[in-house]
């Protein structure tokens, strides 16, 4: 598996995880940060650091799933809007014929490669919960 993930990561896709990354994470946050406001003084022994850690756990098994999708396991995924374009055929040349294409997103990559960025968008934010459950709060 780490081969494969070695061979389908290209630099391209740093973008589409960065923002798969950033989103899954402020959205869980802001999620907890909204429980611990309502919903904390009706449950007092459910603190921060305790429920990070099963966000954590959330996120590790969701990479888990995207995992065995990528070992040939059909687990269904949620249908697209719209139809993925195709990318546009790149002849050799200079790096002002390359300023006028919109930059690669999450939709322009292969399925192969939306699951690699999957599996490590979760696995971040899987660590990230994780550490944010040591820090003292």
């Amino acid at each position: 598996m780490k081969h494969f993930i070695r061979e389908h990561f290209q630099r391209e896709m740093i973008r589409p995880l960065i923002y798969k990354v950033f989103t899954r994470f402020v959205l869980v946050l802001l999620i907890v940060l909204l429980w611990k406001h309502y919903l904390q003084p009706r449950t007092p022994h459910l603190t921060l650091p305790t429920v990070f850690p099963v966000v954590g756990v959330v996120f590790c098994l969701c990479a888990y799933l995207v995992y065995l999708r990528l070992d040939g396991l059909r687990i269904p995924r949620m249908k697209p809007l719209k139809k993925p374009k195709k990318d546009p055929f790149r002849a050799f040349g200079d790096m002002v014929d390359y300023l006028d294409e919109p930059p690669v997103s999450f939709d322009d990559l292969t399925r192969e490669e939306q699951d690699v960025c999957s599996l490590l968008a979760n696995v971040i934010c899987g660590i990230l919960f994780f550490l944010g459950s040591l820090l003292p709060i």
